[in-house]
């Protein structure tokens, strides 16, 4: 990170050292400014790089804070399940505890009325009798209550001692899903406190791409105003030798290119630059094509025919009455500055040259003038072939 900081205020340090470049603007100085925003272009690709991985980071970690606040919500609701049937066990407890205390106490009534009415026993039974029969019909029903009695007691502890052991083992999975349920909440921490770091991170990254993008933009602001400086400058390459004689009729130029060459890369007026990310102004067209004859679209003589940076090897001819036009990224000249032409002969081949992503035509039109306000949308003024646009 310390190295992007140092990187970007070396930038701006070059960057504001060029705004005192005037007429004077030489090709080191634009050379300077092309390297810097190469190394500012590089830079910003490393940053999108680690955005678009901290990017994809924060997505995993949303989607694992999704699914483990969706186990989290799914052992909410087994706990209060959990709670709910431990509640209802502990009632039935207290009911069947409540139960069997009464019952031991009917029972128990029973034996003390037993014990103030004589201390009856079987013995009692057998000699209050009078007759074998009523002995009997006595002894079976003292007998009966007695069982009867005790089977109630041991059924109604025995159903106690079921429901505690049901209670305890609903108390048990309590535990061991709280206990689940506490490292679900642990690991929901930590991804969140990542979420939090991995976002501040693609911020700060997000804020360091604004920066390098108005940056980039910058220099290529200050590059296209030297190269307008070096063009119009006749301390340069720019030496006509005296204007065409001759003068353009103010009709429409000619194809500079075979018809069968149609295809426009690049229009005229503003475009979105790719590294950028800024709104340019494209003083001109480019035809997608290799290398191929350049003619000259209309009579005139070549007032320039020389390198200039950006546009590589570079040609204008001056028409008269104030037309021009001009060609970029050639591979090679036929002309030379103070060669008169004539409308179709060739004057140069296309090519690559210069700062191009790919062979093609950079095309310029000029009505009043060179400077940069005065060029104009060449198909606007070019006799031309079916385009299609790519």
């Amino acid at each position: 990170m310390l190295k992007k900081v140092v990187t970007i205020f070396a930038i701006i340090g070059v960057l504001l050292a060029y705004t005192s470049i005037s007429i004077g603007a030489t090709q080191s100085d634009i050379d300077e400014l092309n390297e810097q925003k190469e190394n500012a272009q590089n830079e910003l690709e490393g940053v999108q790089d680690k955005k678009e991985t901290a990017s994809d980071e924060l997505d995993q970690i949303n989607a694992q804070i999704s699914d483990i606040q969706s186990e989290i919500a799914s052992l909410d609701n087994q706990l209060n399940t959990l709670n709910t049937s431990i509640d209802q066990k502990q009632k039935d407890i207290e009911e069947k505890q409540a139960e069997l205390e009464r019952k031991e106490e009917l029972l128990k009534d029973r034996l003390v009325a037993m014990y103030k009415n004589g201390g009856t026993s079987y013995l009692d039974v057998l000699l209050g009798s009078s007759n074998y029969v009523e002995m009997f019909t006595k002894y079976n029903a003292v007998k009966t209550i007695a069982e009867k009695d005790t089977q109630l007691i041991n059924e109604v502890s025995e159903q106690k001692a079921t429901i505690e052991t049901e209670k305890a083992e609903l108390e048990s999975s309590k535990v061991e899903v709280e206990n689940v349920k506490k490292e679900k909440d642990a690991k929901n921490a930590q991804l969140k406190a990542a979420q939090v770091s991995k976002q501040n991170t693609i911020n700060n990254l997000s804020e360091e791409e604004k920066k390098l993008q108005q940056t980039i933009a910058e220099f290529e602001a200050a590059i296209e105003k030297a190269q307008e400086e070096i063009r119009n400058s006749t301390d340069n390459v720019i030496n006509s030798g005296g204007g065409y004689e001759g003068s353009f009729d103010g009709g429409r130029f000619e194809w500079p290119l075979s018809y069968s060459y149609n295809r426009i890369t690049s229009i005229f007026g503003n475009r979105t630059a790719p590294t950028a990310g800024a709104s340019t102004n494209h003083g001109a067209i480019d035809i997608g094509v290799s290398y191929v004859p350049v003619y000259a679209p209309a009579n005139g003589k070549v007032i320039l025919a020389g390198y200039v940076s950006g546009y590589g090897n570079y040609i204008m001819i001056d028409h008269g009455g104030g037309y021009y036009t001009a060609f970029g990224h050639l591979s090679r000249f036929n002309v030379s500055v103070g060669t008169v032409v004539s409308t179709g002969q060739q004057i140069a081949t296309s090519g690559n040259t210069g700062i191009s992503t790919g062979p093609h035509l950079h095309y310029e039109v000029y009505i009043g003038g060179r400077g940069k306000a005065n060029r104009v949308d060449p198909l606007l003024h070019t006799n031309h072939p079916s385009l299609i646009y790519s």
